[in-house]
């Protein structure tokens, strides 16, 4: 008989992982990074992390911002989560109390590139309304 997923560990391995890199990991290139997902397999051998971090675009917009911090780029983010891949799995094991600690395999979530794409489509019709002549009803009827 298959087993099914276990939602709690999902949420456990969601919560830990999100404390160990708030906590316990100091690498620059995940100081912005969230946890948004965790899918655990059914024998806890490896686990599915969705990961969002903020977008450099949108700070670039931010006219406030004085040239300070430079965020970094989705490549610099996924090495950084290379590189600490190895601590978070043991501090996961020491943090969860799983019996099996799977093995973590990080993914971007595609979720926050559809929303900005989203986003950019419906501002892009916001402009072409008002980019475009409105004809008034009345004008055209000889009234």
């Amino acid at each position: 008989m298959a087993r099914k997923r276990n939602p709690r560990t999902d949420r456990v391995v969601h919560q830990a992982l999100a404390e160990l890199m708030e906590t316990e990991i100091a690498d620059p290139r995940l100081s912005l990074v969230t946890i948004t997902e965790v899918q655990v397999t059914p024998d806890h051998e490896h686990a599915t992390v969705w990961y969002s971090m903020l977008d450099p675009d949108i700070v670039s917009r931010d006219p406030r911002r004085t040239g300070g911090d430079r965020l970094p780029e989705p490549h610099e983010v996924e090495e950084g989560l290379t590189a600490a891949t190895p601590a978070l799995r043991t501090l996961l094991g020491q943090r969860a109390r799983l019996r099996n600690v799977p093995e973590l395999r990080f993914q971007p979530d595609p979720v926050v590139e559809q929303a900005n794409r989203v986003e950019e489509l419906l501002r892009g019709l916001d402009n072409t309304r008002y980019d475009t002549p409105r004809s008034d009803p009345d004008e055209g009827s000889g009234a």
